[in-house]
């Protein structure tokens, strides 16, 4: 069985997001506006079922990958389940069995860890410079899942005086950002202290599947109104805050993994050069509380300088915040920082808020670039119809890389958007700013899908309205020179 996701939710509060996204695929009035484009694979794109069977294509592609991990420059270890940290790790008849050893190993550039496919380890890893982590055996990739344990337990689920009010009896100091319900057939509504007027109070907890983790108790409460939970679910999650992958040291490669349920990011590095991810899944990541009342959460990040950052091929769905990013900002510092050769290629990234995020802003520091990014050939679908839709702004969009009315730096030169589509928003399209022209991604090819009361969004230098999805958008992209050829579908 693959490691993916059922997108249905659990409460009657997100039915609307069920309704909306079946009227959407069920329209049938497609218009195509612009002149035609061939994408690279040599196929037209002009209806939404063109895009459905492309990106249904593209997920079996992705899931069913081969381990492209090539002959090793060092010793190749072996990580299985059935394995045993007492041994020496160099076949897959004496392999390791923990993330903890693998962690703590001494390992060499140039070596090589490969996880038997079909398996399961929960916790965190914590990479080393120059190594190839990746997967061995035959069937499902393997997964590699932030949340401690399976927490249907019957016995741990306690009534509270509320009424349909239940509590997790075990303290979590790591804040719990959403709970998953048998492998996303349902999830939580987190309530958040200040937001919304909740106080606190677990009598708040109104509606089936609201829950809150407790500031004083650092318990988890959750409202069930069918019951104890675990008679409900028999799976349970807890993406609790932790970086479920935490990249350390250059030149390191992430293939072939499955890597779900975790409060914080799913890959998560600051400054680093190197850095490849290929052919992996990413789902249910984010939602912690970061500070105060902010939430957040990627599924691949670098904050900070960066080179040869690549992330090609893989699938990413239920991400609270970004998709995939690299990002800094820093306006006390003039340290220049460079992110130098980035590239998001042939990805499949589904209900994030942001499908892409980029930023780069330090007023003080004169130097700071965006070289050579590229963006191609990623379908981007429905930003903002997954949990991430909690988010008090109300903000989503396929590339977050600017702000309405805001002044940001985002210096960048050879950035390029090309042979994307970008498959509707719950909010906005594209959201792309710079206080210099010449810093402005150049744009071809892409597919732009959304309905016709919404908003395409806007690309320019210090935008301050965005431009309407209505039936003159495609000549208006033209016009404006945001993208010289784009295709334009309609679903309405």
């Amino acid at each position: 069985m693959s490691c993916q996701p059922d997108h249905k939710t659990g409460s009657m509060e997100r039915m609307c997001f069920i309704v909306t996204i079946l009227l959407l695929f069920s329209c049938n009035k497609n218009e195509l506006s612009g002149e035609e484009k061939a994408d690279p694979d040599g196929e037209v794109i002009r209806t939404l079922s063109d895009v459905n069977v492309k990106a249904d294509a593209l997920k079996a592609e992705i899931l069913n990958s081969d381990s492209k991990t090539g002959v090793a420059a060092g010793t190749i270890y072996y990580i299985s389940n059935g394995g045993n940290d007492l041994n020496n790790g160099k076949s897959s008849k004496t392999a390791w069995a923990t993330l903890l050893k693998v962690s703590h190993a001494d390992l060499k550039s140039g070596d090589m860890v490969l996880f038997e496919r079909g398996g399961t380890w929960r916790g965190s890893l914590t990479t080393k410079e120059g190594i190839t982590y990746s997967a061995y055996g035959k069937g499902d990739k393997p997964k590699i899942i932030g949340s401690p344990q399976n927490y249907s337990i019957r016995n741990k689920w306690k009534a509270t005086g509320t009424s349909n009010v239940y509590v997790y009896d075990q303290v979590f100091s790591n804040d719990a950002g959403v709970l998953v319900f048998n492998q996303g057939e349902s999830y939580t509504y987190k309530k958040v202290v200040g937001i919304d007027g909740f106080s606190g109070d677990i009598g708040q907890l109104t509606n089936d599947l609201e829950m809150y983790h407790s500031i004083s108790d650092k318990k988890i409460y959750l409202h069930s109104y069918k019951g104890n939970p675990a008679d409900r679910f028999s799976s349970i999650e807890f993406c609790l805050k932790e970086n479920i992958i935490k990249i350390g040291g250059d030149n390191v490669t992430i293939d072939n993994i499955c890597v779900k349920y975790g409060g914080a990011h799913g890959i998560g590095s600051s400054s680093r050069n190197g850095l490849k991810v290929t052919n992996c899944e990413f789902g249910w990541i984010g939602g912690s509380i970061q500070r105060e009342t902010t939430r957040y959460g990627n599924a691949v990040e670098i904050y900070g300088a960066c080179k040869d950052y690549i992330v090609d091929h893989c699938y990413i769905y239920q991400i609270y915040d970004a998709g995939i990013t690299h990002q800094y900002k820093n306006y006390t510092s003039s340290e220049t920082v460079i992110m130098e050769n980035v590239t998001y290629s042939n990805n499949l990234i589904e209900y994030c808020s942001y499908s892409i995020e980029y930023f780069l802003d330090q007023p003080l520091s004169e130097k700071d670039v965006m070289k050579n990014i590229s963006f191609k050939n990623n379908i981007c679908r429905f930003a903002g119809y997954g949990f991430g839709w909690q988010r008090p702004n109300k903000v989503a969009r396929h590339i977050q890389g600017g702000w309405l009315g805001g002044k940001r730096k985002y210096p960048a030169e050879n950035f390029s958007i090309e042979g994307n589509i970008f498959d509707r928003s719950i909010d906005i399209l594209l959201s792309i700013s710079a206080l210099k022209e010449e810093h402005l991604p150049k744009m071809k090819n892409n597919v732009y899908i959304q309905s016709s009361n919404k908003n395409f969004g806007m690309v320019g230098v210090e935008y301050k309205q965005y431009y309407p999805f209505n039936q003159g958008i495609g000549e208006l992209i033209k016009q404006k020179r945001i993208d010289e050829s784009p295709i334009i579908i309609f679903a309405d």
